[in-house]
């Protein structure tokens, strides 16, 4: 038991710790300038694309959004795709002279949307993006002017979040700054293993068409981009802005369908297991793979520590059941949420319960590729 122990929780340090720290330090020793927009002697032709379901109420705001991209005009056009919509989200885009407006009248999800826009683009370098998100006037600057470095082949925006108005909301925008902290370590050192799904850019040609009901373009495109050699890199300055979600409801259904997505790809692409094949190998195991594991290894590090005898396990038991208790009464009474520890660990528990979740929700086919907003 005391081995099950310790093996348990190495393993949890390292995800949660050890690789963290250790991609940081070696991402200090590669030199990665930032690329400065004003030395683009001409910029590319660019189209945004953006799929939509019903989201007629958001389209002006969005629309007024891209139109004052810092880029120039004549080099930018947008191209909406209405994936199903009911709501009059079709004769608004059919009014906007400069967009391009593809429909169908059955609802089949963003993968099949992206495919479907691809099929009209027509420009060299195509910018992923999402209705929600409000982008900075200068951000595809800076991911057009990044991606046209030697050997990059994709290039992520930079996801803030804004007003956290509940201690919940709070340590969920601390994961994901935590999350980000990663991903710039990672694409200075070599490769990101993923991009930010709101906000992201390739070239036309590099697209790879996704197979029905994927769920993480945002992940599936970058680990084909690496596959063939190309960088995947994060830009920070390439900024956007989103509201977080309030309360743990919200945000546990949006990390289970994603978590959910991993578990597809995963499936679906078992070359990213293979060390010849997964150039970014060390980088998705330690960050995607041992994630996912994170919750069995704490189940067997708590029961290992209650069956073993000693001072150490006792206290090791103790403070770890301590600590799942604050998260259940943190789920059960909301105004404990006040206290920051309980709301940190109602979202660390949270979190890990979602990938669970999760692997039942593949394992028993629960895979809906029609996104649902939170």
């Amino acid at each position: 038991m005391e081995l099950l122990f310790w093996l348990s929780f190495v393993f949890v340090a390292y995800t949660y710790v050890g690789y963290p720290v250790g991609i940081w330090i070696l991402s200090r020793l590669r030199r990665d300038e930032p690329v400065d927009p004003a030395v683009v002697a001409e910029w590319p032709a660019v189209t945004v694309v953006i799929a939509v379901h019903d989201e007629a109420a958001r389209l002006a705001a969005k629309l007024e959004n891209l139109r004052a991209l810092d880029y120039p005009r004549d080099r930018l056009r947008f191209l909406f795709v209405s994936d199903g919509s009911t709501d009059g989200t079709d004769a608004l885009l059919a009014r906007e002279p400069d967009v391009t407006f593809v429909r169908y009248p059955e609802r089949r999800g963003k993968a099949y949307a992206l495919n479907v826009a691809m099929a009209h683009v027509e420009t060299p370098v195509v910018v992923f993006a999402d209705v929600r998100q409000r982008i900075e006037r200068p951000a595809v600057r800076h991911l057009v002017a990044r991606l046209m470095q030697p050997g990059v082949g994709a290039v992520s925006g930079e996801l803030l979040h804004v007003d956290p108005r509940t201690l919940t909301a709070a340590h969920i925008g601390l994961y994901w700054r935590y999350e980000k902290w990663i991903r710039k370590a990672e694409s200075r050192f070599a490769s990101t293993v993923g991009v930010t799904g709101a906000l992201y850019v390739m070239r036309r040609e590099d697209y790879t068409p996704l197979e029905p009901g994927t769920l993480l373009d945002d992940f599936e495109q970058p680990m084909h981009l690496a596959r063939r050699g190309r960088r995947v890199v994060f830009e920070p300055r390439a900024v956007m802005y989103d509201e977080l979600e309030q309360n743990m409801a919200g945000e546990r259904k949006r990390k289970i369908r994603t978590l959910t997505g991993n578990f597809q790809s995963f499936a679906r692409h078992r070359w990213l297991f293979l060390p010849w094949q997964n150039p970014l190998w060390v980088q998705f195991v330690s960050h995607k793979w041992f994630r996912l594991l994170v919750p069995y290894a704490l189940g067997v590090m708590y029961t290992s520590s209650v069956l073993s005898s000693g001072t150490l396990y006792r206290a090791a038991a103790t403070l770890q059941g301590a600590f799942y208790a604050l998260s259940f009464a943190g789920a059960a009474i909301p105004m404990l949420r006040r206290s920051r520890l309980v709301s940190f660990a109602e979202v660390f528990v949270e979190l890990n319960r979602a990938s669970v979740l999760a692997l039942g929700n593949y394992l028993d086919g629960r895979i809906d590729a029609r996104w649902e907003k939170t």
